[in-house]
């Protein structure tokens, strides 16, 4: 992880990737087009993950592991979190970014993301 990462990609096998260009995370999201959303009302973090994950479920595995972190970075039990499938991106999300709406995840981001890694067995990958 890097102090100027603007991402972290969680794949259905628990591993994990940081990185700057968010443009080369979202190719791992699959072809049917990408969505994103809020993690939470008001966050400054952002959710990517295919906009059909959910309806192919044949071709898009379940992702527990990225279900357990967004719930802990939210503050939620992961019980209650919503369903994740195929590879899930959080990212640092900057409104004034024209070129691809990223910043920079700050220090305690970095760290409460890190720790909701660790908590949910997540490995680094590439």
């Amino acid at each position: 992880m890097s102090p100027s990462s603007v991402y972290v990609l969680i794949r259905p096998d628990g591993t994990v990737g940081w990185g700057h260009d968010i443009g080369l995370a979202e190719k791992e999201l699959g072809p049917h087009g990408i969505g994103r959303t809020f993690l939470t009302d008001g966050s400054r973090l952002r959710i990517a993950m295919s906009d059909c994950a959910l309806l192919l479920r044949e071709e898009y595995a379940p992702n527990p592991y990225a279900q357990k972190v967004l719930a802990h970075v939210a503050g939620m039990p992961a019980k209650v979190a919503p369903e994740t499938r195929g590879p899930v991106i959080l990212f640092g999300w900057d409104p004034r970014n024209e070129w691809d709406s990223t910043r920079p995840f700050s220090s305690d981001e970095r760290a409460l993301i890190g720790d909701a890694l660790g908590v949910a067995g997540c490995t680094t990958g590439s």
